[in-house]
């Protein structure tokens, strides 16, 4: 694993053991996995210089993202609306609000809004600095 990679989660592991635990935030696990969403395990993920991208996306009423694939580790979450997500061999899955989503790296797939609201993402990008966040079929 990355030297950067391994600093920043024994940055987040001293924080969680050093807190005191007399606080009331509530925490809840929304994801924790090892493979995205079809079920394709992670594979070991070697990143010499990590660069983290975090942005909020909306998807208007019945649109449709165009067919594309990421190349980097990326999870959405679903801060309003309903979402589905179909693959280029029709695999589907539909998300709620308040779902997470481990995107699948390296298979083209599009997202398209099922509801009657605008969908609000927020989607979280890890990869090799200079990766594109996805391409186009």
């Amino acid at each position: 694993m990355n030297k950067a990679i391994k600093l920043i989660i024994m940055f987040f592991i001293t924080i969680l053991c050093t807190t005191s635990p007399s606080y009331s935030a509530e925490k809840n696990v929304l994801l924790k996995t090892t493979n995205t969403w079809d079920n394709a395990q992670y594979k070991k993920i070697k990143i010499k210089k990590p660069e983290v991208t975090v942005l909020k996306i909306i998807i208007n009423v019945n649109e449709e993202l165009p067919m594309h694939k990421h190349d980097l580790v990326n999870i959405a979450y679903v801060k309003k609306g309903t979402l589905t997500v179909i693959t280029d061999d029709n695999k589907e899955i539909t998300l709620h609000e308040g779902e997470v989503l481990p995107e699948l790296i390296g298979k083209y797939h599009y997202g398209k809004n099922t509801g009657d609201v605008p969908v609000e993402l927020i989607v979280f990008y890890i990869g090799e600095k200079g990766t594109p966040l996805s391409v186009n079929k």
